[in-house]
């Protein structure tokens, strides 16, 4: 049984995948401001300092009590927000408030980076341990969409995903961004059904689940810093 922690498990693509692990027989820490799908729920807010701390607080309870093996096998990252009216043609970058722009580049880019830097020592003493970012086909070169702040925090989130791996690599960490297009998540097909996504077939959320399972299997001695997963059919915005 490994130990993961899987930040925004209340919905969505965390949620799915903190089931998709418990399933599985794994321990999971499912962290959110609402309560979580599946495992045990961290009550956190990651954008705040506070959050950050909540979570390394759990993960060394939980690696302290009971007698459990030590160590953090992975930490993935799979939460992520975005402006106001993003995606659609409701979106409008100068009626975007200051305190929004801030709130996404904290959740999106910061955040990772201080968990990431908290929960190392705990990473640090499983056998292969990962850290998975969820990126966006934004962050891609000539892919990104005009939600400034998103894509910048997601251009970012390579940058962050290089310099990880080489602070990381003398712990044995391997860390990964996986860049996608629209996930077929409850949202997103209910987005596409009332018209503000246009026609489109979303990637299975089956095959985000196996990209994630691939990355927690793989041996320590191989590290995909990037996958990149695109719509077949991708769409535009709703008419």
């Amino acid at each position: 049984m490994a130990k993961y922690v899987v930040i925004g498990g209340s919905r969505g693509i965390g949620a799915a995948t903190a089931e998709h692990l418990v399933e599985q027989g794994h321990e999971v820490l499912s962290v959110s401001r609402t309560p979580a799908a599946a495992g045990e729920w961290i009550e956190a807010d990651v954008a705040t300092d506070a959050g950050v701390l909540a979570v390394r607080a759990a993960v060394e309870a939980r690696d302290q009590g009971n007698g459990a093996a030590a160590g953090l096998d992975g930490l993935l990252f799979l939460g992520g927000v975005w402006e106001n009216g993003a995606f659609t043609d409701n979106y409008d970058f100068f009626a975007s408030p200051m305190e929004e722009t801030r709130f996404v580049l904290s959740v999106n880019l910061t955040a990772p980076i201080l968990l990431a830097q908290a929960l190392t020592t705990y990473l640090a003493k499983a056998g292969n341990p990962r850290v998975i970012l969820n990126g966006s086909e934004s962050g891609l070169a000539n892919s990104g969409s005009c939600e400034v702040a998103n894509t910048a925090s997601k251009f970012g989130m390579q940058g962050m995903t290089e310099a990880l791996n080489q602070v990381l690599r003398g712990h044995g960490i391997g860390v990964t961004v996986v860049n996608f297009g629209n996930v077929a998540t409850p949202e997103v097909l209910d987005d596409i059904e009332t018209g503000l996504f246009g026609p489109q077939v979303p990637i299975p959320i089956e095959d985000l689940l196996a990209t994630y399972d691939y990355l927690l299997k793989i041996s320590a001695a191989t590290v995909p810093q990037s996958i990149d997963l695109r719509q077949k059919t991708p769409g535009g915005i709703g008419e």
